[in-house]
């Protein structure tokens, strides 16, 4: 019987067991295999799975425009998390928006809340499951400095008030109307 050991390293799971040939040791991310490999030592095995997250979570961070998770970040980060039915009506409804701009209130209706507030928490509460998943912290924060969650899915922009209705509009990003095409959540 072989013992296992695990490591939990960010978003990884490291697995080192002994057999034959050395200590085997396999890297999962999200319940599915990320790599494998063998070494001679225990130690080893762990040095070696840990310097390949280093690497990889390295050359995510640099494919990264001014520290932004790419839209296939997004993807993976949109099929992780548990997305609940009105977030996903306000990111379709955000995505189908003329510019690809909504006001809060515009997300309430599209998710079926009756204020604006609701929302905004749970738009936030989105992003901070993404921020989570894509080791990202948002741009925006609140005056107390604390960080305000709805900016992993928007520009944070203050420029964007809207005159007429006396609300600022929020605009989609980029990289997550492309996560939401790759996913085939909306149309192209």
């Amino acid at each position: 019987m072989q013992k296992f050991t695990e490591e939990k390293v960010g978003r990884y799971v490291i697995k080192v067991g002994n057999f034959p040939d050395g200590y085997r040791f396999a890297i999962s991310i999200n319940g599915g295999l990320f790599k494998r490999g063998v070494e001679d030592t225990r130690e080893k095995a762990y040095e070696t799975a840990r310097n390949l997250i280093s690497n990889e979570n390295s050359e995510r961070l640099a494919s990264r425009i001014d520290g932004v998770p790419t839209a296939e970040e997004f993807k993976e980060a949109l099929s992780q998390v548990r997305v609940s039915d009105s977030q996903w009506d306000m990111l379709k409804a955000h995505y189908n928006a003329q510019g690809k701009k909504l006001s809060s209130t515009q997300l309430a209706t599209a998710a079926g809340y009756d204020h604006l507030s609701v929302a905004n928490m749970q738009y936030g509460a989105l992003g901070h499951k993404l921020a989570d998943e894509l080791n990202y912290q948002p741009p925006g924060k609140y005056k107390n400095g604390d960080p305000l969650w709805i900016t992993v899915l928007v520009h944070d922009s203050g420029i964007t008030y809207e005159e007429d209705s006396g609300h600022f509009q929020h605009e989609l990003r980029e990289e997550v109307a492309k996560a939401l095409e790759l996913l085939g959540e909306v149309g192209r």
